[in-house]
Parts: structure tokens; C-alpha cells; sequence
């Protein structure tokens, strides 16, 4: 049913046991969803049978909406009658999916047949279809050559990913000719509209010049005026060369020329990297090229070389040269070449033969590229190369990845990465796996790390760094924890040092505006406005101190909030081998992107929209459609619903109404790592508040969503340096409490008045933190909610930190918001009024938002 709703933007069905029986299902999906988007189907067994249904698909769009306003018929018929018509005609007669831009079917045993298919009829004068994942299969010479066929004639991809295929020299030479002269035809294409345009103006200047002429020879007599128009007559500038149709670029509009090409281990050899050559020469769209494992050596690195060195427009960003036979000799021709590029952002050279020369070589390319990648791992550097690299690192701005796995480093090499990881500011992973690194090397690049006041490590692999970060004085609980946790933990505990030292020097300034003008000392002043924290590694017991601060501040829930996110990808560029809870999208008439729901329409809906629009091909089976629920399993979870009271939905829907819009908006609140954790303990604090409270207002008390006073420490004012870090804009909103910034809706006003309401405290209750303050039965507050304590707890175990964030400042808007004088953290008998929320109430608004 879901997949006939029409309104999937994602379908991800890779590593599903599909079959060649399955593919009438998913050519059904293709058809009934115009909105489709994304197709991922790897890892799967579909064939050329499934292919081939894929290819009809994609290649008759909208299914029979499309057939009832298309004159011209399908197959080789169409095709046939429609070489006989211009090429812009020809264009309008393909009637390919309006929306689908990224196909994968890799790893799927997908042959010549099936790869022709998909040529002729999914990729062939298609502007839509955009990325086109093909590795891993059985393609060979003539499926290649089928691709370069339709590449030449244009279409609309820019990625073709033919990794792993053996399509050998002859296939590889097939589609670099036709990737060359489709691009040249653009190139000249543009060249044309350009000329076309200048005539245009040149013809425009001419027509006014010759009305002043006309205006002066008329008062003349005449005679000047008819001399004229001969003129302009005789230039015809506007017909060029007397052709009354468009130019070739606006036939060509909508084709697009080849930006990724990944044709790692397609057994070209030297014939086929020469071929790779000459097409470099004259391209000027190729930005990704990957080149691995095909046994490259240095001769034909060096004749690659060249044509990069000799088209200095080509805007190559990513080169990968894994896996093949390269020396110093064929890196130093490489390194040549690219000294100076403007584009060039990642270079991958690993698994080959590069010695010390190959990585002083890098080294100095360092200084005039600015890489973000660099991956030299599993070669055969030494200490000479290592610290060349580690050099140019220190001072090195740009980098952001470096890999050094399966290169030997000894102490003296861990030394010179020690030395560069304390000095570099901008590197966020390093890859040391399989380096052979002994205890005191795993120290010494330990030591680089914690010393560093301006890290931006986030990945580190090769050795657990908790653990040898305790033998450095760092606190004992960081043994178990991850690098990942770990590098969080000493980033958060220098942004604390650093703000206690501008609380302190902030101070100091106040202290000095208030003294007598006499006592004023002017070069005090000047210090102490101008200094900075130093570069380079921090002295050791700054660090210890450093860390044991930061980590009483963190408190007992520092080890769960130190989980780390996973790093947001494009869904088209994530990996088939990585499950995702979402195994398919849909887009809501609002717009809004999110995984559908399999009990959102009834049944009957889905069977009466399809028959009035466009009702499934009957060549799919009821065997077909039990596959849907088989395949769906991820997305229907079985969760009972709680029984609710008519007037409480009824209530609770109207309340959603008028705060739907302000819930929306929190979603858009940027991360911030100390709102959770201020949220974290407010909700996991006890939220039933004794007699004496509810008399004065019968609110919770401020408790530690406000205040970060929970840590097991004696003396609350040890957290004002991580207060001063926290961007409370996002956590004013959800609070309610007043702010100078902009509230994102008027929706939030009845919470800042209502959240403003509490008790006086004296300076003695204020002093002591809330979390002794528990109640009688110190139930936690995200107890009362225990579905969305499930969500929480599982976003935080899977590293969806931002997930968790938005659920409990949501919750804490709701709660703020709707329990407006009345405590929800109670026993319901107690309630007063029958109309009054609950915390029950608050829990299904959220869960159905969800």
C-alpha cells in the first residue's frame, strides 16, 4: 500500500534478498510514484530480468497517465518513427520518469543485457537521471559500449560509477571517446551561444545607429534613409547562417556532461589509461576520477600526468590512484603536475610501492594545493617521510583527513605526529591502523592530542586513546570510552578553559573600570585585553587540571552525552552496506520529507486512488504484493495506541493547531551540546515538588533544566565556565523564560509569562543544587512520558544526539506551554479539574508529530 500511495521520494531496498520475481514490484513503485527521486537497490541478486523491467520503467515515466496524453507509442517503434523527426521533437517523444535522479544497482549481477537496457531506455536522452551506480556487476565490452553510445547522443548524467566490471582497454576506450566529443560538442556549443548573443548586440547597436541616420537623411530629403536600409540588408545579422531553428545549446538544454567517473578495477591496463589521457587533454567538466587497481605503473602515471599538466582547466577536485604499481618515480611526475591547482581537494595513493621520496614530495605539494584529503596509508614510509609529512602538517591549514594505516611508526615517528597533532588546528581525522605502534608511541601521539587547546580532531583509529589518556593523568572513567567520546571530552574541556579564562579576564576589566583612577595601571590593562592563548602543546599539569574540571562539570551523565553524531550525508551518497532506519521517504502535500506510516490512510484509500489514476500493471501478482509487507517490515513497527478520551484528542488536536508551527521551529534550532545536557538533567530529575511549593505556584521548581548545579560537586559555581559556552537562544524558547533574542513565533509569548511565575528563593536555597531537592518517591520526570524516554534513550545509544535534542526541547515547550499553573509530575487522582492536561496528553501530541 505504500508504495502505491504516489507520494515516495526514497526508496532504499539494498540488502533485501531481492530477486528477479521482485522486480515487477518495483517497477509498479516506479511507475506510481512521479515524485521518485532516489532508487537504491544494491546488493541484491535482480539480474538482467530485473534490469530490464527497471529500464521500461524509468523509460515510460508516469505509467498510464503518461500513455493517455502521449500520441507516439513506446519501444523500438517509437524509437524508429522518432529518428525521423528533429532532434528537438525527438526530445518531447521520450517519456522517461519526470523525477528520478540517482539509480543504484550495484552488486547485482547485472550483465551486458541488462546494462544495454538500461542504456537505451533509462539513461539515453534523459535529463533526469543524474547518478547511474553500476559496480560490481557483470558488465563487459558491449554493455560499456552501449553507455557510451547514449553519453555521445547526450543524456543527463553527471556520475557513472562502473567500479569492478571488467569492461577492459576496449570499453574504456569506447566511453572515453564519447565522454570527449560530447564535451567538446558542449564546449562548442556554449562557444555559439555566445557568438549568437554578441551578434544579437552588435545587430541591436546597428539598428539604433540607423534610426539616428534615418531621423537625420529624412529631414534631408530621404535619400540618406533608403541608403541605409540597404545597409542593414545586406549584414543579415540576425539569421546567422540562415537556419530558422534553436542553436545546438538550446537542443542540447537539459544534457549534462560527465563530472564523476569511477572506473576502479575495470582491467584497463596501459591501453585504457591512455585512452583516460587524451580525453583529459580537452575535458573541462571531469572533477572525480577514480583510477584504482587497475595495475597502473609509473609510465603511465607519467603520460596521465602530462595531460593534467597541459590542461590547467580541467576542475579536478578528487583523484584516487589506490591499488596499483606506483613508485616515487611515477609520484614525483604526479606532484609536478598538480603544484599549484586552484581545485585539487583529495588525493588517495594508497596500497602501492611510494617510498620516503613519494611522501616529501606530498609534503611540499602541501604547501602550494590545499588538500583536505591525503591518503598514503599501506606503503612504505619511514621515519624520513613521516616527518616530512608531520612538518608540512604542523603549519598546514587545509588538511582535514590524512591516513597513515600499515606504515610502520616508531617511536621516533610517533614523535614527529605527536608534534604535528599538538601544533595543527584544522585536521578532523587520522587514520593510524596497523602502524605497529608500541606503548610509547601510542603515549607520545596521545600526549600530541590532549596538549592541543585548539583541536579539531573528531577520528582517530589505530589504538584505544581512553585508555592511554588515563595513564597521562586524565580521569580514570575515559578507559572506556570511545576515541570518538574521548576527542569530544578534550575539545569540550578546552572550550571550558578557554571561556573561564574570559570570565576571568572580563573580570578583571570590570574591577579596573570601578577603581579609583589612581590605581588604574594602563599596561595591565593593555595585557590583559590583548592576550591570547598560545600555540603549541599545553604544559601537563594545565591539562590534568584542565580535565579534571571539565569532568566534575560533566557530571555522571558525561560519558552518554559525549556520544558523537554521525556525519550528515546526502541519502544518494550513502553506503548500501549501511542499514537506515528509513527504507523509504515520502513528501506530504506540505512538503515536508518523512517516513510514511502504514496505518496513516485506511486500506480502501490507496485501492481507489490508484484505479482513478494510474492502476498497477496486472503483471503484478498478489505474490508481488505480499512482498510489499515483507519489505516494508522496517518502517512498521508494531506499537500499540493508548486509548484516548474524545475530548482530550480533542483538546489536545486544537492545542497542536495553535502550536504546530512553533514545534516546527525548534526543529530548525541549531545543535547545541549544552542544551542537552541542561535537558537531559532537568528531565531525568524528579519532578514531584512538595506541599509548601504548590501553594505559591504550583510549578516544578527551577530544577537543572536551568542551571547546571547537578554535577556531584560541592560548590555549583565550578560550572560557570560551561555555562558561559551554551547559546541560550535555543533553550530560551523552549523554556519560556525572557530574552532579548527574537522569538521564532508568537506562539511562545504565553510561555515566557507563565514560566516567569516562581517562588522567591533565598540565598541559601539558592545555593544548594536542585537535585537534592527530590521528592518523596523521586520518580524522574521522563518517566511520566515512557514512550518518549524510549526515543531518547535510543537516540543517545545510537549516536543520534541531534534526534534527542529536538525531542526534549520539544517536550520542554509542550510542558511549559500547556501545564500553565498546574504540575503534571503528580499522581492524576489528584486532579482538580476534569479538563486539566496531563502528562499523558503531552506525550501523544509529540508521538503523533513524530
Amino acid at each position: 500500500d505504500i508504495l502505491r500511495r504516489g507520494t515516495l521520494v526514497m526508496i532504499n531496498f539494498s540488502q533485501r534478498n531481492l530477486g528477479s520475481n521482485d522486480a515487477p514490484l518495483i517497477r509498479s513503485a516506479i511507475l506510481t510514484n512521479p515524485q521518485l527521486a532516489v532508487l537504491k537497490l544494491g546488493y541484491n541478486n535482480l539480474g538482467n530480468v530485473g534490469a530490464n523491467l527497471i529500464a521500461e520503467a524509468i523509460h515510460v515515466g508516469g505509467g498510464l497517465i503518461m500513455r493517455r496524453s502521449g500520441s507516439v507509442g513506446g519501444g523500438n517503434g517509437g524509437d524508429s518513427q522518432s529518428q525521423q523527426l528533429p532532434l528537438q521533437q525527438q526530445q518531447q517523444q521520450y517519456r522517461h520518469h519526470p523525477s528520478l535522479s540517482v539509480l543504484d544497482l550495484g552488486f547485482n549481477n547485472v550483465g551486458d543485457e541488462g546494462c544495454t537496457s538500461l542504456a537505451n531506455l533509462a539513461v539515453a536522452r534523459n535529463p533526469s537521471l543524474a547518478t547511474l551506480y553500476l559496480s560490481g556487476n557483470a558488465v563487459r565490452e558491449a554493455g560499456a559500449l552501449a553507455l557510451a553510445d547514449v553519453i555521445a547522443a547526450g543524456c543527463g548524467l553527471t556520475s557513472l560509477h562502473l567500479t569492478a566490471n571488467r569492461i577492459c582497454a576496449k570499453g574504456v576506450k569506447g566511453l572515453m571517446r564519447s565522454i570527449a566529443e560530447f564535451d567538446v560538442t558542449m564546449q562548442m556549443a556554449q562557444q555559439d551561444r555566445e557568438n549568437r548573443m554578441a551578434l544579437e548586440e552588435e545587430k541591436k547597436k546597428r539598428v539604433m545607429k540607423s534610426n539616428n541616420g534615418n531621423h537625420t537623411a529624412r529631414g534631408r530629403g530621404g535619400e540618406g534613409g533608403e541608403e541605409q536600409d540597404a545597409i542593414l540588408d545586406s549584414l543579415e545579422l540576425g539569421d546567422g547562417d540562415g537556419d530558422d531553428g534553436p542553436d545546438d545549446f538550446a537542443r542540447l538544454s537539459g544534457f549534462k556532461c560527465i563530472k564523476e567517473l569511477h572506473l576502479g578495477g575495470t582491467n584497463m591496463e596501459s591501453t585504457g589509461c591512455l585512452s583516460v589521457s587524451n580525453m583529459l587533454l580537452t575535458n573541462l567538466s571531469l572533477r572525480v576520477l577514480c583510477l584504482s587497481d587497475n595495475g597502473l605503473n609509473d609510465q603511465d602515471l607519467s603520460l596521465f600526468s602530462q595531460s593534467i599538466s597541459r590542461n590547467r582547466q580541467l576542475p579536478l577536485e578528487t583523484l584516487r590512484l589506490s591499488f596499483n604499481k606506483l613508485t616515487c618515480v611515477g609520484v614525483e611526475t604526479l606532484m609536478n603536475a598538480i603544484w599549484g591547482s586552484k581545485t585539487l581537494r583529495e588525493i588517495k595513493l594508497d596500497n602501492n610501492q611510494i617510498r620516503d621520496r613519494g611522501a616529501q614530495l606530498a609534503a611540499v605539494v602541501l604547501t602550494s594545493v590545499e588538500l583536505e584529503v591525503l591518503d598514503m596509508g599501506f606503503n612504505r614510509l619511514t621515519i624520513v617521510g613521516i616527518k616530512a609529512l608531520m612538518k608540512s602538517l604542523a603549519e598546514n591549514c587545509s588538511l582535514l583527513t590524512l591516513t597513515l594505516s600499515g606504515n610502520v611508526l616508531d617511536t621516533n615517528a610517533s614523535k614527529a605526529v605527536s608534534y604535528a597533532l599538538a601544533y595543527n588546528k584544522t585536521i578532523q581525522k587520522l587514520y593510524v591502523d596497523h602502524c605497529s605502534l608500541s606503548y610509547a608511541a601510542q603515549r607520545h601521539i596521545a600526549a600530541g592530542i590532549v596538549s592541543n587547546s585548539k583541536l579539531a580532531l573528531r577520528v582517530m583509529s589505530g589504538f584505544p586513546l581512553g585508555a592511554i589518556s588515563v595513564t597521562l593523568g586524565l580521569p580514570g572513567a575515559m578507559e572506556n570510552w570511545t576515541n570518538e567520546q574521548v576527542l569530544k571530552f578534550i575539545r569540550v574541556m578546552w572550550d571550558r578553559t578557554r571561556h573561564e579564562r574570559e570570565d576571568a579576564s572580563s573580570g578583571e576589566m570590570t574591577s579596573t573600570i570601578g577603581a579609583p583612577e589612581a590605581s588604574v595601571n594602563p599596561t595591565s590593562v593593555n595585557t590583559t585585553d590583548k592576550e591570547e592563548p598560545k600555540s603549541g602543546p599545553s604544559d601537563p599539569a594545565t591539562v590534568v587540571a584542565a580535565a579534571k574540571g571539565a569532568f566534575e562539570a560533566l557530571g555522571d551523565a558525561g560519558g552518554a552525552l559525549l556520544l558523537t553524531e554521525e556525519p550528515q550525508r546526502a541519502i544518494s551518497d550513502t553506503s548500501p552496506m549501511v542499514s537506515s532506519d528509513a527504507v523509504m521517504l515520502e513528501k506530504t502535500p506540505s512538503g515536508t520529507v518523512r517516513v510514511p506510516s502504514l496505518n496513516e490512510y485506511p486500506h480502501e484509500h490507496f485501492h481507489t486512488s490508484n484505479h482513478e489514476t494510474a492502476p498497477l500493471d496486472t503483471s503484478v501478482s498478489h505474490a508481488s504484493h505480499a512482498s510489499v509487507d515483507s519489505l516494508c517490515t522496517a518502517n512498521g513497527k508494531s506499537c500499540p495506541e493508548t486509548p484516548v478520551d474524545p475530548e482530550a484528542k480533542k483538546r489536545n488536536m486544537e492545542w497542536l493547531r495553535l502550536h504546530y508551527r512553533s514545534l516546527n521551529e525548534i526543529i530548525q534550532l541549531p545543535y547545541v551540546y549544552a542544551d542537552l545536557l541542561q535537558l537531559y538533567r532537568y528531565f531525568y530529575s524528579s519532578g514531584e515538588v512538595d506541599d509548601e511549593d504548590s501553594v505559591h505556584d504550583g510549578m516544578p521548581p527551577p530544577g537543572p533544566g536551568f542551571n547546571l548545579g547537578t554535577a556531584p560537586s560541592p560548590t555549583p559555581q565550578k560550572m560557570s565556565g560551561l555555562q558561559r559556552k551554551i547559546s541560550y537562544r535555543g533553550l530560551d524558547i523552549i523554556a519560556g523564560g525572557k530574552s532579548s533574542m527574537t522569538i521564532p513565533s508568537s506562539n511562545f509569548s504565553h510561555a515566557s509569562e507563565s514560566s516567569s511565575k516562581r517562588r522567591p528563593m533565598s540565598e541559601d536555597e539558592s545555593m544548594q543544587p536542585p537535585a537534592n531537592k527530590r521528592a518523596r518517591s523521586g520518580k524522574p520526570r521522563i518517566d511520566y512520558f515512557p514512550r518518549l524516554k524510549a526515543l531518547v534513550e535510543s537516540c543517545l545509544s545510537s549516536s543520534k544526539q541531534t534526534k534527542a535534542l529536538i525531542l526534549l526541547r520539544q517536550l520542554k515547550f509542550v510542558e511549559t506551554t500547556m501545564f500553565q499553573g498546574s504540575n503534571p509530575y503528580c499522581d492524576q487522582s489528584l486532579q482538580v479539574e476534569p479538563n486539566e492536561p496531563t502528562a499523558l496528553d503531552a506525550e501523544i501530541i509529540l508521538i503523533d508529530m513524530i
